[in-house]
């Protein structure tokens, strides 16, 4: 990745809050003045302009006319994680990168470390310092505390992460309908005992998501839901509960696992404890990630393109650079259901005599009388 020396000699680029706080207007109230739009008096338009040029503050719609663009890539870290390293991440810093080049985008690299909960411990210097054209934040969770540093600053595109004001630009999966897909396929295989694992309440965005797709299909079928709640990085805590789960509940024939990672690591516990997948017991996963189709057996699972998230991060940036302030956009990747080994099909039985509905007996069919 190319290394870039910040623009600017390191000096602050003034944003469109920097004017609003100078003036002691709203962001929103400044952007109208600048543009020339009505609902602003004209001594309050002339007071804006006169601050923004003091400050030097440019349009983001016409910065990137002035050279090429900067774009910064922001990925969290959890535990001392390596960004390249992470199974799901470390396509979509591809998929930024290979847009990027064909773009011709500059693109620094910066990494932000998170708690367990995915919230930023602390923001990186290149996001404060505003040296690039736009952010593309990864996997992060924002609190209200965090976001509004963000706010009114640079361009900013979030890729499977979260803002719960929701005022960012973002790409995400279809969380909800990859979990309500996975929990299909498993009722059209003939499971009914399907438990989900590596969920919680507390769980990252995204995660409750694929929860809430298990549930909505679990309760469209019929179904009582079973969770085996456990943080779905703690994969091996997971996998460990998932076969104390089943051992306690033999009528259980499938599960859902949040993620590959969880998925992966149930099945090669599984074999260690005698558990034989998917004799006993059928497993889904969730990412696609490249171990999946490597497992034995292989993984069925739901497919995110990762790299598609990143190339389109880039793409929805430059949009929202070159338009400057506009509705805020969210686009949702629809995953897929990639099938392989890791799941079998139970044979439902008939219902039993006693429980076969009561036929009312039919009268005899009238005789045909021969006519001489």
């Amino acid at each position: 990745m190319e290394q870039i020396v910040p623009r600017g000699n390191g000096r602050k680029v003034a944003t469109l809050a920097d004017v609003a706080a100078a003036v002691g207007l709203s962001p929103a109230a400044v952007s109208l003045a600048l543009r020339g739009k009505p609902g602003v008096s004209e001594t309050t338009r002339q007071r804006v302009v006169d601050a923004s040029r003091s400050l030097g503050y440019r349009p983001l719609s016409t910065r990137h006319h002035q050279g090429p663009l900067t774009v910064t890539l922001v990925i969290r870290a959890l535990h001392g994680d390596s960004p390249g390293a992470n199974r799901f991440y470390g396509p979509v810093l591809g998929g930024v990168e290979e847009r990027c080049r064909r773009l011709h985008i500059r693109l620094m690299l910066a990494i932000m470390p998170v708690d367990q909960y995915n919230h930023p411990i602390e923001v990186p210097h290149s996001v404060t310092d505003r040296l690039s054209d736009g952010l593309i934040f990864v996997g992060a969770h924002f609190a209200n505390a965090i976001s509004p540093l963000l706010q009114g600053a640079l361009p900013t595109v979030l890729v499977d992460a979260y803002a719960e004001d929701g005022v960012f630009d973002a790409v995400e999966t279809d969380n909800i309908l990859g979990g309500r897909t996975a929990v299909e396929h498993l009722v059209s295989r003939g499971h009914r005992n399907i438990a989900i694992v590596g969920t919680d309440p507390g769980a990252f965005p995204s995660i409750l998501q694929r929860r809430r797709g298990y549930e909505q299909a679990m309760a469209e079928a019929g179904l009582t839901a079973r969770y085996v709640d456990a943080p779905y990085y703690e994969h091996e805590a997971a996998a460990a509960s998932a076969i104390r789960y089943l051992r306690a509940n033999p009528s259980v024939t499938a599960i859902f696992c949040a993620n590959d990672l969880v998925a992966i690591t149930f099945i090669q516990a599984a074999k260690q404890a005698g558990i034989s997948v998917p004799e006993r017991v059928s497993v889904v996963g969730f990412d696609d990630i490249d171990l999946a189709s490597f497992m034995s057996p292989a993984l069925t699972t739901m497919a995110v393109d990762k790299a598609g998230m990143g190339r389109l991060a880039v793409t929805l940036l430059a949009h929202r650079i070159d338009v400057g302030e506009e509705c805020v956009i969210s686009t949702l990747l629809r995953p897929q259901l990639i099938e392989r080994e890791s799941v079998r099909t139970i044979e439902l039985a008939p219902p039993s005599p006693e429980k076969r509905p009561m036929l009312r007996p039919q009268p005899e069919p009238a005789q045909a009388v021969e006519r001489a």
